[in-house]
């Protein structure tokens, strides 16, 4: 059997499909034997796309990028991935390996690139090798802490002969758990005076919620949410959610002050920018989870599903912590609507898309926009790097399993990934685009504003573009907001390509 038959039957058996890519002349020979491929005009694109859809089917992926400059291309995107936990298999064509020696067109050291963002890679050497080596890559790929895997496949490769042996690979749930860790930690509990719990983004990525909301009941303590996780936590609307922690070590710290024992379950600190060297000193903290860095604290390896079932018999209550109604919520909407500022705006979206998944990168609103839209199951994803250019196509591959997802991005994050709307519109997937536009990279004119003054009006930090005119070139219907936000509406109807333009208020927001 030939090397692409072989890779076919493979990808077929694993159920791989769709393969999401940007091919070029190396990637042909391995492309003869798939028929579902979804085709995007950036090799990042594919890849932002596969993280979507890996996101939300917590599944491996397989994405085809165009040998080194294919894996140049995606560079950010793949980074993103990896931060964001997304098991997607990554396969790039190599030169024929007769002539590597020469050096030629379109050939480099692959596996060396991938050494960024893979937790296992390789080049393929013979067809005997292929459905091995995806299989292994496949369990690589899902095993916690999830992350992106790298394959190479030499063009003489998919045309030698080789055999195929069907086999399955293991697809496991991942339930690790020690029952001295549950003990160690519930008596840790039990002896506190004064907890808290940090929750994370592993609690959206486990389908722990129903726990999550168990324990916090049990225990009645504050319960806050990981600084700039990638996708929901805990229910935002429960009455012992304390909010989001931001990513100062210094506000981190002020937070949680007044706390003995810090339970960080599926969790994580993403810091930025710098406001001092120590993180929580003095503090016992305790790190639970399959995704920890073990930056911080005593740290347990434990699915934080069966983790919470295990604990919660085995804790007594410590507080009676009940979060106080917030009657300035609507107040300050409302406030805001005459300069269409973010918190009228982020209210109104949260109004008309509260049972769609958000997919945010409006960066310098996004705080206003969680604080309002609030987190749920599956409800919320953004770009745990801090990447622009990500939500659009991560959108569109969610999109193509949840047809109900808004993507709420900046006009000048548009621009980074803008042809993903011809994959949109190609596909039929559905499209639910709002675009903020301030006309400005208002997260850096902001950070300049608290850092650099003399530079946040800078030219260079204020593009101006026809954002109607770019978006409506792809076929894409297009309108843009009026004063009541009555667009809205028309925007979530339907399963079409729609996209709403809001012109926002200009004002340099106090971000840092």
């Amino acid at each position: 059997m030939k090397g692409y038959k072989i890779f076919g039957n493979v990808l077929r058996d694993l159920k791989l499909s769709p393969v999401l890519g940007n091919p070029g002349t190396t990637e042909l020979p391995m492309l003869r034997d798939i028929s579902n491929y979804v085709l995007t005009l950036h090799d990042g694109i594919a890849v932002g796309m596969a993280d979507g859809i890996a996101l939300w089917t917590r599944k491996p992926v397989l994405v085809n990028l165009h040998t080194d400059l294919g894996l140049g291309n995606a560079m950010a995107f793949l980074m993103t991935a990896a931060r964001n936990h997304s098991p997607l298999i990554v396969t790039a064509g190599q030169q024929d390996q007769r002539h590597l020696a020469y050096e030629p067109l379109l050939s480099g050291n692959l596996t060396e690139m991938a050494d960024n963002f893979a937790k296992y890679r390789t080049e393929v050497r013979k067809p005997d090798d292929i459905a091995y080596e995806i299989r292994k890559a496949y369990q690589i790929a899902e095993e916690p802490p999830r992350s992106p895997v790298f394959l190479s496949f030499p063009m003489d490769v998919m045309e030698a002969e080789g055999s195929y042996v069907y086999e399955d690979v293991a697809r496991s749930t991942h339930n690790v758990m020690d029952e001295d860790d549950v003990i160690a930690v519930a008596n840790a509990i039990n002896d506190a005076k004064n907890p808290a719990v940090i929750f994370g983004s592993e609690i959206d990525e486990f389908d722990a919620f129903s726990e999550a909301m168990a324990f916090a009941e049990k225990l009645g303590c504050p319960v806050y949410s990981e600084p700039l996780g990638n996708r929901s936590s805990y229910p935002s609307d429960d009455p012992h959610y304390a909010g989001e922690l931001y990513p100062a070590a210094a506000l981190v710290d002020l937070d949680l002050m007044q706390y003995d024992l810090l339970l960080f379950i599926g969790s994580d600190l993403t810091l930025y920018p710098y406001t001092t060297d120590l993180i929580l000193p003095g503090k016992r903290k305790i790190v639970i989870g399959l995704n920890n860095r073990r930056m911080i604290g005593e740290t347990y390896r434990a699915n934080p599903k069966i983790f919470l079932a295990r604990i919660l018999d085995l804790v007594h209550r410590k507080c009676n912590f009940r979060r106080s109604r917030d009657y300035m919520k609507l107040t300050d909407a409302v406030r805001d609507k005459k300069k269409m500022g973010q918190k009228y705006v982020s209210y109104r979206i949260s109004k008309y898309f509260s049972d769609f998944t958000m997919v945010d990168e409006a960066i310098s609103v996004s705080e206003t926009l969680r604080h309002y839209f609030g987190y749920r199951p599956n409800g919320y994803f953004t770009a745990r790097s801090g990447q622009i250019g990500w939500a659009l196509p991560a959108s569109l591959g969610i999109a193509m399993y949840n047809p109900k997802v808004v993507t709420v991005v900046g006009d000048g994050s548009l621009m980074y990934s803008i042809q993903a709307l011809w994959t949109a519109k190609h596909y039929g997937i559905p499209l639910k685009l709002i675009v903020l536009e301030n006309g400005g990279y208002n997260i850096l004119r902001s950070y300049a504003m608290s850092y650099f003054p003399e530079i946040s009006d800078a030219e260079y930090l204020r593009p101006e573009m026809d954002i109607e005119s770019i978006v409506s070139s792809y076929g894409i219907d297009v309108r843009i907001a009026d004063a009541e936000l009555k667009e809205l509406e028309w925007l979530r109807s339907g399963s079409d390509q729609k996209a709403l333009i809001v012109k926002m208020d200009r004002s340099i927001p106090s971000m840092f």
